[in-house]
């Protein structure tokens, strides 16, 4: 739903447009599936104990007294088998026809900048020895460690450099899940890659809780555990504040791509955002947890009364009133325009798809205050915040 301005630099156009398509729009993910472990238990017993996430659909932990196997389901077909990694930390069982993960881990490869976000807080950063588009990464040790040669450059996600993961010989490589398999390549060389599908989750919540997945390869569960209770109770204490509010202003999102307007379905990311911080949404009602494609005289006529218009854009330097209407002339007949009531997230530097899933807590704080200024008076917008005429 969320697309970019023709005039960026092409490379960083290309790829906060597919992050905005897979981040944002994706359909139907880890919607109501159950499916247990896909592998024979018989060597291993039941398990002790099972993680079965609150929010989050797509990974359980089962633990085999100090050993575990940590499940990925599979986010695109309910019927395929889950992808399973066991995660040894005694030595002392003989298993076959899974991945094996030996603890510690001290040496392993990150496919996505969020994968650092989640290493940064858990304090295993210094184990991150190879990274793929590292010029997408903020964090300074990260950047500090490509330039002097101590994190090596794994090339993009779309073409990894093999050459330099083999010498690097990571115990494994966390990549962002895609429904067609770009890193047979790597399985091919015996590298084993460990899908991260935390983006793909509809609910806010359900995203941050992916840290938990993440911490488990680290023995780091608890301390994951931790961070994510303080997100959640966040959370909720300022959801349940917005849901005492009685007006509820109305809001529309994004713009025009190519001659279509992609806006989120009612059961998306974003329509949960709008409706625990308080605004109505006029899609709310549609079912789908992706988007819809509409044309530009469906929309307005559907949304140029609404009181707000949220979006992100991807912009060097300031973004303006005057660049916003130099995308269409047609944008300054909605209200929220007319009124300056635009909510946006410049992306180019706010950091929104790097660390914005890891704190829906603050992102919905930043909305409510937005919609309701009354309401958090002493909150700072970190990720949206009211573009200024």
């Amino acid at each position: 739903m969320k697309f970019f301005l023709e005039i960026f630099i092409k490379s960083r156009y290309q790829l906060f447009l597919l992050l905005t398509i897979l981040f944002i729009t994706i359909s139907s993910c880890f919607q109501g599936k159950k499916r247990g472990i896909d592998f024979d238990l018989a060597n291993f017993g039941e398990p002790d104990s099972l993680y079965e996430p609150l929010y989050s659909k797509g990974f359980k932990i089962f633990y085999f007294g100090s050993d575990k196997i940590v499940e990925v389901l599979n986010p695109w077909d309910e019927n395929a088998p889950s992808d399973l990694f066991f995660i040894d930390n005694t030595g002392l069982r003989n298993v076959s026809g899974l991945p094996i993960i030996k603890a510690p881990v001290t040496n392993w490869s990150a496919f996505s900048s969020s994968q650092v976000v989640m290493a940064d807080k858990l304090d295993v950063i210094e184990t991150l020895k190879s990274v793929a588009d590292p010029e997408y990464i903020s964090n300074h040790k990260i950047k500090e460690g490509v330039i002097s040669g101590t994190v090596k450059n794994a090339g993009t996600v779309y073409e990894p450099d093999i050459e330099t993961l083999i010498v690097s010989q990571p115990q494994f490589i966390f990549v962002s899940t895609y429904k067609e398999n770009h890193y047979d390549r790597l399985n091919n060389v015996g590298l084993i890659t460990i899908p991260d599908a935390g983006y793909l989750e509809t609910v806010p919540l359900g995203r941050a809780e992916w840290i938990i997945f993440f911490g488990a390869f680290f023995n780091l569960e608890e301390e994951a555990k931790k961070i994510f209770k303080e997100v959640e109770i966040s959370y909720n204490e300022t959801k349940a504040i917005l849901s005492e509010i009685i007006h509820r202003p109305t809001v529309t999102t994004g713009f025009l791509y190519q001659d279509i307007w992609f806006v989120p379905a009612g059961d998306s990311y974003i329509a949960t955002l709008f409706r625990d911080a308080g605004a109505d949404y006029p899609y709310s009602d549609t079912k789908g947890t992706g988007s819809l494609g509409f044309d530009f005289e469906k929309v307005f006529f559907d949304t140029y009364q609404s009181d707000f218009w949220m979006f992100t854009v991807n912009h060097p330097g300031n973004f303006t009133y005057a660049d916003f209407q130099s995308m269409d002339a047609r944008y300054a007949q909605f209200k929220a325009f007319k009124e300056n009531k635009i909510i946006y997230s410049n992306t180019y530097n706010s950091g929104y798809y790097e660390w914005g899933w890891m704190e829906p807590h603050t992102i919905l704080k930043d909305l409510g205050k937005a919609f309701h200024p009354a309401l958090f008076a002493d909150h700072k917008p970190i990720f949206f915040t009211i573009l200024q005429p």
